[in-house]
This record gives structure tokens, sequence and C-alpha cells, in this order.
């Protein structure tokens, strides 16, 4: 897919975001590849990424 479409999932970006607790970014470049509605896996990485930055805000 990545040879097809030219674009391609950078995850040193990706874990740099996660890292810098930046989860809006997160979200958004994720979504550039995959929506929560497209699968169970999908599903699953945005609720542990909304869980995350929810126990943040508790801090």
């Amino acid at each position: 897919l990545e040879q097809e479409s030219g674009f391609f999932f950078n995850m040193k970006h990706f874990e740099d975001q996660v890292q810098a607790g930046e989860w809006e970014e997160v979200e958004r470049y994720l979504g550039g590849f995959t929506k929560v509605e497209d699968n169970r896996y999908s599903m699953k990485i945005f609720f542990e990424i909304r869980k995350q930055k929810y126990l943040e805000a508790l801090d």
C-alpha cells in the first residue's frame, strides 16, 4: 500500500509524539491512515490513545 499510494507511516514520528504526550497530533496523524470505524484494531488503538489522554488530564 505504501508503494502504491506514495504515503508511508513514519513510526519514529508517531512514537516521538506519543512520548511527548502530543495526543491531538497523535490522533491527527493516525487518522490520516485509519479511522476509528475501519476495524477493531483501529478502534482499540484510538481507545488507548484517548484513555491515556484522559488519564493524563486527571493528574
